[in-house]
C-alpha cells in the first residue's frame, strides 16, 4: 500500500517535534532553585561549591553527549555499589523530578569552578587500621554534636534523626558499648551500603572529637511516645454492651409487635362473632 508523500512529511514532522520538545524538557531546569536544593541535599556529601568532600566532585565539564540525562539518572536512582542514594521519589527518595531537573541544571552551571579551599591529596598507600571494640575516641559533647549532626547528617537522616534517605536513628541502641560502637560506624562507615566513612583516618571530613559528639548526640534520640488513649467514661457503654442493649431492644419490639398483632386478631375475631 502506497502512503502520499503528504503523509510521510506530517509523520516526520510529529517525530521531530517530540524529539524537540523532550530535549526542552530535560533542560529545562533553573539553576537558582538547583542552587537552593543542592544546598538542602548534596553538600553535606559533595562540599558547598561541589568541590567533593565524601562523595564525588561536581565541578567539572562532564563529558558525554546526553550529560542532563545521565547526571538525572545517576540522582534519581543512585549508584548501585556506592554511597550515592536513589533521591527520586519513584525510588524512594523526598524529591520530585522537577527538582531533581533544578539540581542538573546549577551543576551543569558549575564547569571547572575551581574550589575555594585547597584540596590535600590522599595517598592510598597509608591504611588506616580498623577502630577496635574498645572505646579509643573522646568523651562526646552532646551540644556541640547537635551541630556536627545538623551540619553532615539531617539531609540523610532527617533533622531529628527521624530517617529520610538514610536509616531512622530513633531507637535505642543494644549492644554493651554503645558510644564505641556508633563511634566506629560513623567513623569507617557500612559496608556495602549508602554509610560512608566520615573519619579523617578513612578519607573523610570529621575528626575523633566531631565522632564522638556526633555519637553523642545520637544517643540522645529516642522514639516519639505516642499518646496513651484516654480512657472511656465509666458511665460509657462498651462496645459489648452496646451491643447487648440493641439485642434487647429487638426483643422487645419483636415481642410488643407479636402481642400487638394477637390482640388485633383477637378483638376482630371477637367482632365477627358478635355480628
Amino acid at each position: 500500500m502506497r502512503y502520499p508523500k503528504w503523509f510521510a512529511l506530517m509523520l516526520i514532522a510529529i517525530l521531530f517535534t517530540i524529539v524537540f520538545v523532550t530535549t526542552v524538557s530535560a533542560q529545562g531546569g533553573d539553576v537558582a532553585r538547583g542552587k537552593a536544593l543542592f544546598d538542602r541535599n548534596c553538600v553535606v556529601c559533595h562540599g558547598d561549591r561541589a568541590q567533593g568532600r565524601v562523595g564525588a566532585t561536581l565541578a567539572k565539564d562532564f563529558p558525554g553527549i546526553r550529560v542532563d540525562a545521565l547526571l538525572d539518572q545517576i540522582i534519581a536512582s543512585g549508584v548501585a555499589g556506592s554511597v550515592m542514594p536513589a533521591w527520586s521519589k519513584a525510588k524512594g527518595g523526598p524529591l520530585a523530578d522537577t527538582e531533581i531537573d533544578d539540581i542538573v541544571a546549577y551543576i551543569r552551571s558549575l564547569g571547572h569552578q575551581a574550589p575555594t579551599a585547597a584540596t590535600t591529596l590522599r595517598t592510598p598507600a597509608t591504611i588506616a587500621p580498623a577502630p577496635s571494640a574498645v572505646a579509643t575516641f573522646p568523651a562526646g559533647n552532646t551540644v556541640r554534636g547537635t551541630k556536627v549532626f545538623a551540619d553532615n547528617w539531617a539531609a540523610c537522616h532527617g533533622d531529628k534523626g527521624e530517617g529520610r534517605i538514610g536509616a531512622s536513628l530513633q531507637k535505642d541502641w543494644p549492644g554493651i558499648n554503645v558510644d564505641a560502637f556508633l563511634d566506629a560506624t560513623i567513623a569507617r562507615g557500612v559496608a556495602s551500603s549508602k554509610m560512608p566513612a566520615w573519619s579523617k583516618a578513612y578519607g573523610g571530613p570529621l575528626t575523633d572529637q566531631e565522632i564522638a559528639d556526633a555519637a553523642a548526640f545520637v544517643r540522645t534520640l529516642r522514639v516519639p511516645t505516642q499518646a496513651a488513649p484516654s480512657p472511656e467514661p465509666e458511665n460509657a457503654p462498651s462496645g459489648q454492651s452496646s451491643l447487648i442493649g440493641l439485642i434487647c431492644f429487638g426483643v422487645i419490639v419483636l415481642v410488643g409487635g407479636t402481642v400487638l398483632a394477637i390482640g388485633l386478631a383477637a378483638s376482630r375475631a371477637k367482632k365477627l362473632d358478635s355480628d
